[in-house]
């Protein structure tokens, strides 16, 4: 079960005999809150960084596919691409340039709202309401 462990730091002393240790299975709050919080900060920097890696491979999906699945034909596809962008003057590269950061952003922000329910889902899963592991 996540957040569930029996380390030194799991335990305290008890006042009766201070040299023995017993585990503490309800920590203490501000415990509790700092390993939900740092599962929660775990979680949503792999969402993050698979919904970014998703997004950078959807165009190379696309131009393999539009090549035929064959890299010699891909990187035809990335030498055409790339001569006419170093052709192009300053206007058109900056126009260019700014269109596919829209592209890119918008692609992220509706993959990340696509994916958004199954890691919301996954959240409230983890943390139950009431909280603590009882």
């Amino acid at each position: 079960m996540p957040g569930q462990s029996d380390t030194l730091f799991d335990q305290y002393l008890t006042l009766d005999d201070p040299y023995q240790r017993k585990t503490d299975k309800a920590r203490l709050p501000w415990r509790m809150c700092m390993e939900q919080s740092c599962e929660v900060f775990l979680l949503a920097s792999g969402f993050a960084f698979s919904t970014v890696m998703i997004t950078l491979g959807i165009p190379l999906f696309f131009f393999l596919a539009i090549s035929g699945w064959d890299l010699g034909g891909l990187f035809a596809h990335l030498d055409n691409l790339s001569s006419r962008y170093l052709e192009a003057d300053a206007v058109r590269r900056l126009t260019f340039s700014s269109d596919l950061k829209w592209v890119f952003f918008t692609a992220t922000a509706l993959i990340a709202a696509i994916r958004f329910p199954a890691f919301f889902k996954r959240i409230v899963m983890n943390f139950p309401a009431g909280g603590g592991d009882e």
